[in-house]
């Protein structure tokens, strides 16, 4: 379903968008057009992440909190987790996993 997409991020299809959308809407909880650390570490804990690792995950994909994660930058992280080869990319954060096993 993602193959195609993480080999040619430019291959998207339209319901990926809207997914990669739909996504940012829900951890933007106060939908004030940005995530901040406490809207993503409370959705991760619906979803049994733990809040420490979903904060250690933000930190991460924030640069500790001074980037600003827009609904652009969500996009430029998504395309990042699903077409990196770089384990330590951004990127890779934006779900809450801190380690891959």
């Amino acid at each position: 379903m993602w193959e195609e997409y993480s080999r040619n991020p430019n291959s998207v299809l339209d319901w990926q968008l809207q997914f990669r959308d739909f996504m940012f809407d829900l951890e933007d909880t106060s939908g004030d057009g940005a995530i901040d650390e406490e809207e993503f570490a409370m959705i991760c804990s619906s979803y049994n992440v733990p809040e420490q690792n979903a904060r250690d995950a933000f930190r991460k994909f924030s640069r500790n909190g001074t980037l600003e994660i827009t609904r652009e930058k969500f996009g430029e992280l998504w395309v990042e987790y699903f077409a990196s080869e770089d384990p330590s990319a951004p990127g890779n954060f934006i779900f809450g996993v801190t380690k891959f096993e």
